[in-house]
């Protein structure tokens, strides 16, 4: 596991997903958490976490990003359902009735932190490593075995006709 190849994305993903997992069992609604007061974005919020998580663990330990760039861009759909879902709970249907339950800074935070997990897939999406020294790296080492650039091809003379072959 190599912490260095983490870029900002998985990072933030990553934190964000760790955050949230923790936060989930702190109160979001009076004295209940979001594990208790959400059933089915319960399990969304879960499968959320587990991606962003995947994303990081991906990125650290395999030798190529297409593992994470797929966990990313399975993470970004899970991450707009989950989104929606407590968007809808926390500001739009709390609950109870509006009058006994208030919404705690948790509830916002697990908002904050949603977002930061769908924002660090898809920046992981976005960062394609062109200029790091990994990707260098595994640039040079496909040349090496497929050989050298190859040359163009030489220019045609605009008077000869194309062959048909």
């Amino acid at each position: 596991m190599d912490v260095r190849r983490l870029r900002g994305g998985e990072l933030l993903a990553g934190l964000s997903a760790a955050g949230l997992l923790v936060l989930m069992f702190l109160p979001w609604f009076g004295e209940r958490s979001a594990w208790d007061s959400m059933a089915i974005a319960r399990v969304v919020l879960v499968v959320l976490v587990l991606g962003g998580l995947t994303i990081a663990v991906l990125t650290s330990t395999s030798r190529t990003v297409a593992m994470a760039c797929s966990a990313a861009s399975i993470t970004v759909g899970i991450g707009a359902i989950a989104l929606l879902l407590v968007v809808y709970r926390v500001v739009v249907n709390e609950p109870g009735s509006n009058g006994q339950v208030t919404v705690e800074l948790g509830a916002y935070l697990g908002l904050l932190l949603v977002l930061g997990v769908i924002a660090g897939a898809w920046r992981t999406l976005a960062d394609e490593r062109t200029g790091a020294a990994a990707s260098l790296r595994q640039t040079e080492r496909v040349l090496a075995v497929r050989g050298g650039p190859r040359q163009a091809p030489p220019a045609r003379d605009p008077d000869r006709p194309a062959s048909r072959g």
